[in-house]
């Protein structure tokens, strides 16, 4: 496994906060997936103050000064540790693909209670096998609380196929942008309870 030091961590940190700013931060993605012959959806939302904890180092900054201080690229060796357990090592090789995660083929499944304390109730990850982000549920949408260099199928059983992902600002009502649909689908045809499809509006 890679090693890395304070300064090349900064570096990664930061280029990853400024993408999770582009392509994650203040939107809501709804996940519709396949589970056995039943279409299913989560909804999931990503906040400033969620990154830091996916990053897995210990700060004395709250996590919103921290987001803050990647994003202003003035984030310094003095305001972090790396545990000496290889976690946060782990976390750096694959935080630099999670701006993607929502924009490609992916897999969802229910955690595995393996005997591991993971405070998260389901995982979404990559088809890759390197990319695992856990979501706990929360009240309107569910947050990520982890993020595992770890292939889905040692964390999920069964894995679950999503079928397409959208999008939208967490301040808008409707989901108004596609970001991912597996071959093959159709967004006016996937099998989706009234309520959830009276909440996509997609601009065709």
């Amino acid at each position: 496994m890679k090693k890395y030091d304070k300064k090349s961590a900064i570096k990664i940190i930061v280029h990853a906060a400024k993408e999770y700013e582009e392509k994650l931060n203040n939107k809501h993605f709804l996940i519709v997936y396949q589970k056995k012959s039943l279409t299913k959806t989560v909804e999931i939302g990503f906040r400033d103050m969620n990154f830091l904890h996916l990053t897995g180092v210990k700060t004395k900054l709250s996590a919103q000064q921290f987001y803050a201080a990647c994003l202003e690229s003035k984030l310094a060796e003095r305001d972090f540790e790396i545990d000496n357990k290889g976690k946060v090592q782990q976390k750096l090789m694959v935080l630099p693909c999670l701006s993607k995660l929502m924009s490609h083929h992916c897999l969802v499944g229910e955690f595995i209670n393996s005997g591991v304390y993971i405070r998260a109730d389901y995982f979404v990850g990559d088809t890759k096998a390197i990319l695992s982000v856990g979501f706990r549920n929360g009240n309107r949408v569910d947050y990520p609380v982890t993020l595992y260099n770890e292939d889905l199928k040692r964390l999920s059983n069964p894995t679950n196929k999503v079928l397409a992902i959208f999008s939208k600002s967490y301040k808008e009502k409707c989901y108004n942008k596609c970001t991912y649909l597996s071959k093959g689908q159709e967004i006016g045809k996937l099998k989706l309870e009234e309520d959830i499809r009276k909440r996509i509006e997609i601009v065709r």
